[in-house]
């Protein structure tokens, strides 16, 4: 007889769904309104193009090298704690952005400390669902994640609303206390130890006395101070060359669709020659449209019992054809339709993305590893952001060409495309 605690894949898991939802809501979709919120500030510091990328790929770098001590702050102190953590250090960080005067002080208080609880977010609320849900896994993420979606939504018109009436300083000052809302959404993310069920299992060929004896066989060096933190980091799993490739490509795909966050308002209103409204229309159509796909496509997924690794590397390659048509737009009704799709895409591979390392934790039988799995995830995207991130910021200046970048920025997608299908093509070939 073994007892076995299993997870609700429901009941309270669905209040914590709507925990992340409001946190994400309030916070992770304050990244794309960067563009809208400073880039006439920035411009009256006599920041061009590259400054703009220096401080979101700052940002990212902080975001994505907190994952350095995200894991272990989350098996420490558990979702909740450092999810309120992270909602009161992006909220402060935007208090202090208003005041900032100095290009100095945008990158401390924007791309450093609103970039690390952005981090703390993303890694303590993913976790928080992932223990909650088995099946209904990916629906449980796409409908958190449509947080973002609302946000994403609704920002770029409040934000541009705000602009008009407060300038930059009184808009900044309210959308940091709105970041605050996360705390509430935090709240909700109750350990899942309060809420799982006892299940008995008749096994007759119990298991447990083996692992007490390997136990009882570990070398003693293993209580060396390296010993403990390679454990508590996991940094086993770095020594996978299949898991090498999955974060390589998960972190080019995720600068890419940095770029284009970054990007995009830019292209709309200086190479398609829109105004603020219409291209505030335009953020808010591509949006919806994720919103509406993160709704209902992850349920499909689940249901049909699709790979995330595989669903993420279609959705890239219908990206890498979405980019390449908007390139070229510049009707305001064309780049309508199309923002439209690439919001669809965006919105799969987003969803996908998390999902596909704890789709190769369990498969790989580390699902103990996940916080730290997508800590060495984060600090990919972080390396790569630094390098190629603002590399395509001097590509910028370099050309003058925002459609130019649109492009570069697929040639990242592709190459991440590239790296999976030669690991599928020899992983088939061998079996």
């Amino acid at each position: 007889m073994v007892s076995n605690r299993m997870p609700p894949d429901g009941g309270y898991g669905w209040v914590v769904v709507i925990g992340c939802a409001v946190i994400n809501v309030f916070n992770q979709s304050l990244v794309s309104v960067f563009g809208l919120m400073f880039g006439d500030y920035l411009a009256t510091m006599g920041e061009n193009a590259f400054g703009a990328a220096l401080v979101m790929n700052m940002c990212n770098i902080s975001l994505n090298f907190s994952g350095l001590i995200t894991g272990p702050i989350i098996k420490k102190f558990k979702t909740r704690k450092a999810s309120i953590l992270g909602s009161m250090l992006t909220g402060g960080a935007l208090v202090a952005c208003a005041y900032s005067t100095q290009m100095w002080q945008v990158l401390l208080s924007y791309s450093v400390a609103f970039g690390f609880g952005l981090g703390l977010i993303q890694s303590s609320t993913f976790v928080a669902i992932n223990s909650y849900f088995r099946n209904n896994k990916g629906k449980a993420v796409g409908l958190a994640l449509a947080g973002t979606g609302v946000g994403q939504i609704l920002m770029p018109l409040l934000v541009q609303f705000l602009l008009d009436i407060y300038s930059f300083r009184g808009t900044t000052l309210i959308i940091g206390g709105l970041a605050f809302n996360g705390v509430v959404g935090a709240a909700l993310l109750q350990p899942v130890e309060w809420h799982t069920r006892v299940e008995i299992i008749e096994d007759a060929n119990d298991e447990r006395i083996p692992l007490l004896e390997n136990a009882k066989a570990t070398p003693k060096r293993l209580d060396s101070g390296w010993s403990k933190l390679a454990a508590l980091m996991d940094v086993a799993i770095l020594k996978r060359v299949s898991f090498l490739n999955l974060i390589i490509g998960l972190g080019l795909a995720y600068t890419a669709s940095t770029s284009f966050s970054l990007f995009f308002p830019y292209f709309l209103q200086k190479t398609a020659n829109l105004d603020m409204f219409q291209t505030a229309n335009c953020m808010s159509i591509l949006s919806t449209t994720d919103l509406l796909t993160r709704i209902t496509v992850p349920a499909f997924v689940d249901k049909m019992k699709f790979s995330h690794r595989n669903t993420f590397l279609l959705a890239g390659l219908c990206l890498v054809v979405a980019r390449s048509v908007m390139a070229e737009m510049r009707n305001i009704v064309a780049l309508m339709i199309t923002s439209a799709f690439y919001g669809i895409f965006r919105s799969i591979t987003i969803v996908n993305q998390n999902l596909t390392i704890a789709e190769y934790c369990t498969e790989k039988d580390v699902e103990s590893m996940l916080p730290n799995a997508l800590g060495f995830n984060m600090i990919t995207k972080g390396v790569l952001v630094l390098s190629l991130g603002q590399l395509l910021g001097w590509f910028v200046d370099y050309t003058g060409s925002y459609s130019l970048n649109l492009h570069a920025q697929n040639l990242l997608l592709v190459s991440t495309c590239v790296l999976w299908l030669c690991e599928l093509y020899f992983k088939y070939k061998d079996e």
